[in-house]
């Protein structure tokens, strides 16, 4: 009578072990989880130099040291990123002074806090028109471009001076996204454009194009900040002062780190390393030790959104009663 195969030694000794093995390891990550947990936190940014930094810190994973799981949402212009804000589909954004003015206008309840101060804008934000204009006085009258975002409609009016002015009154307004902008600048079908780096580096090259008015001609008033959501403010302090921390996180990174960090930024710009640096110089980025100063009650940030306000009211971009965002340092240090 013949005997039935039997099982080989393999069999009987490895399939209990990669099970064992299995599960200690799955016990293994489940504690890890336990003691240290990740919080998700998404926040909504758009096509400019200083916000890739929080993409260079989702890449590179340098929120989970603080117990964050960033994830960074790309909107293509300020207004979609605006919506979704007041929508709710995002509970943080970094954005603008006058975008953040137009949220509690159009959203007094989600009016948000400003935790942070990420960059100022020194010549970043431009408007760039086609020989021969020369001056902003001379884009009277013409064929000027501009996003959909109170951002643009703020440079455009200050670059004629303090008086609040119905730019449809006086301009041939023609609205488009950015890439848009720039094309139909270049082709003449547009006399002027408000751009912002990157998108105004296909210009820079080209003789018929000028600069007649920039951010640097009004220091202080374009401000890069992180736009909390209130009630998210109240509901997750860990989440938000994590954020914080990864944003210097961030910065530092790329400070040991140059040309590594610049190239991934660069990257997702879809710009050369020469040209996403060459961005950056329209920049200048506030220290963690300047933080308190310019968040005071009464300091820069404060008085640049009062003058704001008070343009917007005037030229009527917001309500006469429209709330300012709190500015609310409390996250800048780890409790």
């Amino acid at each position: 009578m013949s005997s039935s195969p039997k099982p080989s030694r393999r069999g009987l000794s490895w399939k209990p072990l990669v099970v064992a093995a299995a599960a200690v390891v799955a016990a293994a990550a489940g504690l890890w989880r336990l003691r240290h947990p990740h919080s998700e936190l998404r926040l909504a940014i758009v096509n400019w130099p200083a916000y890739e930094y929080f993409y260079l810190a989702e890449d590179k994973g340098l929120a989970r040291p603080f117990g964050l799981n960033l994830q960074v949402a790309q909107y293509s212009s300020l207004l979609d990123q605006r919506q979704a804000f007041e929508r709710g589909d995002v509970q943080v954004i970094a954005t603008t002074i006058p975008e953040a003015l137009a949220i509690c206008h159009e959203r007094p309840a989600r009016c948000p806090q400003l935790i942070l101060v990420l960059d100022q804008s020194n010549g970043a934000d431009r408007i760039l028109a086609r020989a021969p204009i020369s001056t902003p006085q001379q884009l009277l009258g013409k064929r000027v471009g501009l996003e959909r975002a109170v951002l643009a409609e703020y440079l455009l009016t200050r670059s004629l001076g303090d008086q609040p002015r119905r730019l449809n009154q006086q301009m041939r307004l023609h609205v488009d996204v950015p890439e848009g902008l720039v094309a139909r600048l270049r082709s003449g079908e547009l006399d002027a454009i408000v751009t912002y780096h990157p998108y105004d580096t296909l210009l820079s090259q080209d003789p018929a194009i000028r600069e007649v008015f920039s951010s640097k001609h009004i220091p202080g008033e374009i401000v890069d900040v992180l736009a909390v959501d209130p009630t998210y403010s109240r509901e997750h302090p860990k989440e938000l002062t994590a954020l914080v921390q990864t944003w210097w996180a961030a910065r530092d990174y790329a400070r040991r780190n140059p040309s590594q960090a610049a190239a991934v930024m660069a990257q997702r710009q879809q710009l050369d390393l020469e040209q996403f640096q060459a961005s950056e110089r329209g920049l200048t980025y506030p220290s963690l030790g300047d933080q308190p100063s310019l968040m005071a009650p009464d300091g820069p940030v404060s008085r640049t959104m009062r003058r704001v306000a008070t343009l917007m009211r005037s030229s009527g971009g917001i309500a006469p009663g429209t709330p300012l965002p709190v500015l609310n340092p409390q996250f800048l240090e780890a409790p």
